[in-house]
């Protein structure tokens, strides 16, 4: 009963916040990324309850945290930090809730839905139902979404909607969870859940590697970035699949999505070529490569190094413009820190921008060592192909 009562306090204390009278309180601690100092929270308490002051300051701190990902909406926000940190963006949520439209739902159970992020742009489309487990956070979700959300077990109470969303918790004592059976719930849980269902959707962590068994012959696999960082992996299944047995790359800041087999690009014997491409990493972790090689008349560096290379140095087309960065290589360099350098130095280099995959270099120590006193900005790869570590000095080719 002391953990119900606890519970219950800390719960008291949010709603306080949402009070007119917290209004001064809320101001006072605007725009905060850390707790303030000790006279400063000793000035409050004298002013407004400890326990409301303390959830404030989570309040606050949360919301400054937020703007990232949510701009001018994180100022309204209710939210805790590790809420923020595990909730979808906007972007990603309303690409996601866009298949639930185009599915023609009506009714759909966000399950785990934490503070809300998917749930919000779910409500905007269908009568959304939200399900956490953890007080606090069902309220926050109620708030930000406004609409009905349950504190309840999603696995034993997962609700009866003919489509759900479900987002387990991906962290578990401080640590990243990397297998699917022990995401809370974990995935086949969630997944009998899912079952007599219209369609589901599970948001899981980009990195983590769905094995046999874990995912159907119909399902599709989606990878989903924003501008240039892996946010999202979602597994689709029944009437929101849109190719089945699929696996899908997609932008959300943009829209722009490619399906296909997964199939690793053809290797080259380890050299680079005159043009150096890194794929957009939702397309690379989809392993979609494949899909661009022949257009691009392009071959990965060096098996499994997931860079392509091509002899040509023209922009490349528009339709491939958009999963690439483009750059062409101007000198091949041994991979000497005082080397580079040297070759950079004579050249008026400047701050100098180091790329690097699989450990080749440590590319803070290196921008370090490699910046100069001139003015002219540069880009260095340290690449590891094969056997052999090599950097390249590149300049980025602009799209036509």
């Amino acid at each position: 009963m002391a953990g119900a009562t606890g519970a219950a306090d800390g719960m008291a204390a949010w709603a306080r916040l949402a009070e007119p009278s917290a209004a001064p309180l809320l101001e006072a601690l605007r725009g905060i990324d850390a707790a303030p100092a000790a006279g400063v929270i000793e000035r409050l308490r004298k002013a407004f309850p400890a326990d409301t002051v303390t959830a404030a300051i989570e309040l606050s701190t949360a919301r400054t945290r937020a703007h990232d990902k949510f701009g001018e909406r994180a100022d309204t926000l209710w939210c805790d930090r590790p809420g923020v940190e595990m909730a979808s963006s906007p972007a990603t949520a309303a690409w996601k809730a866009a298949r639930f439209r185009e599915a023609g739902a009506a009714r759909i159970d966000d399950l785990c839905c934490g503070i809300g992020g998917d749930l919000m742009e779910l409500a905007r489309v269908a009568d959304a139902v939200g399900v956490d487990m953890q007080p606090l956070r069902a309220w926050m979700a109620a708030r930000n979404a406004a609409c009905t959300v349950r504190c309840a077990d999603a696995v034993a109470e997962p609700g009866d909607a003919p489509f759900a969303h479900a987002d387990p918790a991906r962290r578990a004592g401080g640590g990243r969870i990397h297998r699917a059976e022990d995401l809370l719930p974990s995935l086949e849980s969630l997944r009998a859940s899912m079952r007599g269902r219209a369609g589901g959707a599970i948001k899981l962590g980009p990195g983590m590697d769905l094995g046999w068994g874990e995912v159907d012959a119909d399902d599709e696999v989606e990878f989903i970035g924003e501008h240039g960082r892996l946010v999202q992996q979602v597994l689709w299944s029944g009437a929101l699949v849109r190719r089945p047995g699929a696996r899908t790359a997609t932008k959300a800041c943009t829209g722009r999505t490619v399906s296909g087999t997964p199939d690793d690009a053809p290797a080259g014997d380890g050299r680079m070529l005159r043009t150096l491409l890194v794929p957009d990493p939702a397309l690379e972790r989809a392993r979609l490569l494949g899909e661009f090689t022949e257009i691009l008349g392009a071959l990965d560096a060096a098996p499994g190094l997931g860079i392509l290379t091509r002899d040509d140095a023209s922009p490349i087309p528009a339709e491939c413009a958009e999963w690439f960065e483009q750059f062409e290589v101007l000198e091949e360099l041994p991979a000497r820190e005082q080397s580079v350098a040297a070759w950079l130095a004579a050249r008026g280099a400047g701050i100098v921008t180091v790329r690097t995959r699989g450990g080749a270099c440590d590319p803070d120590a290196w921008q370090r060592a490699l910046r100069g006193p001139g003015s002219e900005p540069w880009t260095v790869f340290v690449l590891r192909l094969g056997e052999r570590r090599a950097a390249y000095a590149v300049r980025r080719v602009r799209s036509s």
